[in-house]
């Protein structure tokens, strides 16, 4: 009788078991820069558009609202700085972070600005 027969397979199941939970590791951490990632891009949309619809004269704040409900994202926060023709919108968005995991955060935030500013040199 061959007592060796079938004494891989514990070995391959714990293989496989390393390897399958390395993967959800990547995944999972993959997820989490890809939602950063989407909370920068989203606070660069959003600053523009506020910016933009600033300079033609509509509320920029409203703009940035809309424009980050159309990004996926959330305002969190929007000030606007103006004076001699020049101005500033400072943004904050959130969006939602994937996948989620109990007692991790929710929400990854991300903050912009945009604006007219005629010197920029600072001399």
């Amino acid at each position: 009788m061959n007592l060796q027969r079938g004494a891989g397979s514990g070995l391959v199941i714990a293989i496989i078991m390393v390897l399958a939970m390395a993967g959800l590791v990547a995944a999972i951490h993959g997820g989490w820069l890809a939602s950063g990632q989407r909370a920068r891009s989203a606070a660069d949309i959003v600053a523009l558009a506020a910016a933009q619809a600033h300079a033609d004269g509509a509320d920029g704040c409203a703009q940035g609202g809309r424009a980050a409900e159309q990004n996926r994202a959330r305002l969190v926060e929007c000030e606007l700085t103006s004076g001699y023709g020049e101005f500033v919108i400072d943004i904050t968005v959130e969006v939602e972070v994937l996948p989620a995991i109990p007692d991790a955060p929710r929400t990854a935030r991300a903050s912009a600005r945009a604006g007219i500013v005629s010197d920029v040199s600072g001399g």
